[in-house]
């Protein structure tokens, strides 16, 4: 599927640069003809963007095992490989860019002897550098089993009320009992205070980020949606930590040398703080209050899974009851029709249903093509927000630091006298992090925009409300003799089967494309463009996404609607005659029906009072 419409990409390009060259033909004489090259399609794909995900998915994985040293690759697709001994060096050849197994590889499980993961699970979802495009549907599965959820964020902008709710409409409503949040990066925060003083800096952000959270979670709850999970956000599930910092303090202890940006960090914290002291940067790493915060959800974890299954069967049991109520409902309708109608009133209820239903066809049909025009007007006002929205969502926040340098200078005769010439230098830096959260940020909008806006051109219960009216006044107008619930339940059950598509937004590749261009977290000068640049091209692949799918949708919601206004008139019809016809066929054997009817109602009753009664 990626090869054909690439292929028909290529072939739209190149009859417009055939037209475009016709076009800057000259018409005169002299002058030379400006000619546009004809790409080869190997040149064409590198600026070519396939609309579907899954698409470039499987082209990535196909390219990465054709181009594999192993030509038996495929043949261990389906299979399991057990690894011992020191697996951290062998787990390159199955996760690594350019591991041999990477293409197939559905997941990594690592078991490990220690006493402190014994019993228990934790799943790493997909994110920094993952060479693959999408593991989006084997990460929904493994939280769905997940009870205790850490939440990172970085400290710089620290859990936005977008970023809440985005993660918030990321887990699932059951399962999931416990959240600690967790600010990582702490270090960048507290470098982003402007004090010399670290005792101040560190006080000055931790009250910041303590009181936009508490802000922006009631920001995200009064939404009104997702607050099952919201609730269990709170100040005193909130930690903070610097992975850096707990890495370098560990090296220095070890007398190991530290990394580039370890090194980076260490001297900006001494070179800012005048009263820094390496005996702070345990502390500041916080991985010991991490620690003791998952000892304590260990404590806890029987009282955890206990509670967890406990809400999953109220869940089901409730579901069941509703069910349990719709099947009683339309017993005891059936048991008061048989009790109450003879064969020929039935006949002749047949006969009424079917001339008002027929007087009722255009106005029913005219129902469902406006709620079609309505769909299509309301996408036209959407597409434009979705513009102006990303515009939004484009400051990349930038930090400037001067500092003093020096250096010496030769002056005099041949250079002989040396002076020390000082100098300032300015350097801006960007977090890449902001562009992250805007990313985050302006999907999660659009998501929750999109999906509210298409709800509300297709609202099933005005809808509803319109045909309910329309057959009943029909019936009122004929004058002939019926039953409210010979509508109603009939109707109910034919507008059940029209759903509204939801719109999902994956924006995980454009964040992996972020930190895989930038690993350091950050960007200095002259590149602070190139980021500015690199964003503004994601954010419109993730509008082009967004309308692609929004188009889609309302495609098929168009397709069934239009459906519908044929065809709803009929099916009302046969809901309603095909319970006549029940009943013209118990008539005969009305007292025994009767009966049956009650003992079946009999029966639901009191199976819902042994499930509500558990």
């Amino acid at each position: 599927d990626y090869d054909a419409g690439l292929e028909k990409a290529y072939k739209k390009r190149c009859e417009e640069i055939v037209q475009q060259n016709r076009n800057n033909a000259p018409t005169g004489y002299g002058g030379g003809m400006n000619i546009i090259p004809t790409p080869t399609i190997e040149q064409f794909e590198k600026g070519y963007q396939c609309p579907s995900e899954n698409q470039r998915a499987a082209k990535e994985l196909t390219r990465m095992a054709a181009a594999s040293k192993d030509s038996g690759l495929l043949d261990k697709l389906g299979n399991t490989d057990e690894v011992e001994g020191e697996i951290i060096s062998k787990l390159n050849d199955y996760v690594g860019a350019n591991g041999t197994y990477t293409p197939i590889v559905s997941y990594v499980e690592l078991q490990v002897d220690n006493e402190y993961v014994k019993d228990f699970e934790i799943v790493d979802t997909p994110g920094l550098n993952d060479p693959i495009v999408s593991r989006g549907t084997r990460t929904k599965q493994f939280l769905r089993h997940c009870d205790v959820v850490l939440l990172l964020s970085p400290c710089s902008q620290f859990m936005d009320a977008n970023t809440v709710d985005l993660m918030a409409s990321s887990l699932p409503d059951a399962g999931v009992r416990e959240i600690l949040v967790v600010g990582s990066k702490l270090d960048s925060g507290i470098l982003n205070e402007s004090t010399d003083t670290f005792g101040v800096a560190y006080k000055k952000s931790f009250e910041s980020y303590r009181t936009s959270f508490i802000k922006n979670l009631a920001e995200a709850k009064n939404n009104g949606k997702n607050l099952e999970i919201l609730n269990k956000m709170n100040l005193e599930n909130v930690l903070f930590a610097s992975s850096t910092c707990f890495a370098i303090a560990k090296k220095k202890k070890d007398g190991t040398p530290l990394d580039v940006n370890e090194q980076k960090v260490y001297d900006n914290l001494h070179s800012q703080f005048k009263d820094f002291d390496d005996s702070l940067l345990a502390s500041l790493g916080g991985i010991g209050k991490v620690q003791k915060a998952l000892n304590k959800v260990l404590e806890r974890k029987v009282e955890i899974i206990e509670g967890k299954n406990s809400n999953l069967l109220d869940n089901a049991r409730n579901n069941h009851v509703k069910i349990l109520d719709k099947i009683l409902e339309e017993t005891v309708s059936s048991r008061k029709e048989l009790e109450t109608t003879s064969a020929d009133e039935l006949r002749q209820r047949e006969s009424n249903i079917r001339d008002v239903i027929d007087s009722s066809r255009s106005k029913l049909a005219h129902i469902f093509e406006g709620a079609s025009i309505r769909c299509d007007e309301k996408v036209q006002q959407i597409l434009p927000q979705l513009t102006i929205e990303a515009g939004h969502h484009q400051d990349v926040k930038v930090t400037t630091k001067t500092e003093q340098e020096s250096k010496i200078v030769g002056t005099g005769f041949l250079g002989l006298h040396k002076v020390i010439e000082h100098y300032n230098v300015t350097t801006n830096t960007a977090d890449t992090t902001s562009v992250i959260q805007n990313i985050k940020q302006y999907a999660a909008k659009c998501h929750d925009f999109v999906n509210t806006e298409f709800k509300n051109a297709l609202n099933r219960e005005e809808i509803s409300q319109k045909i309910k009216e329309t057959v009943l006044n029909a019936f009122n107008t004929s004058g002939k003799k019926f039953d409210e619930d010979d509508v109603l339940l009939p109707v109910q059950n034919v507008l059940n089967k029209i759903s509204i598509p939801h719109i999902e937004i994956d924006f995980s590749e454009y964040i992996d494309e972020v930190n895989t261009r930038y690993k350091n977290g950050y960007v200095t000068d002259n590149e602070i463009h190139q980021l500015n640049a690199l964003q503004i091209r994601l954010l419109n692949q993730i509008e082009a996404k967004i309308t692609e799918q929004l188009l889609y949708n309302l495609k098929e919601i168009k397709k069934t609607v239009d459906e519908q206004a044929v065809t709803f008139a009929d099916q009302i019809e046969r809901e309603f005659s095909n319970e006549i016809v029940k009943l013209q066929g118990q008539i005969d054997e009305k007292e025994r029906f009767i009966e049956e009817y009650g003992k079946f109602a009999d029966e639901i009753h009191s199976i819902k009072k042994e499930m509500l009664s558990k």
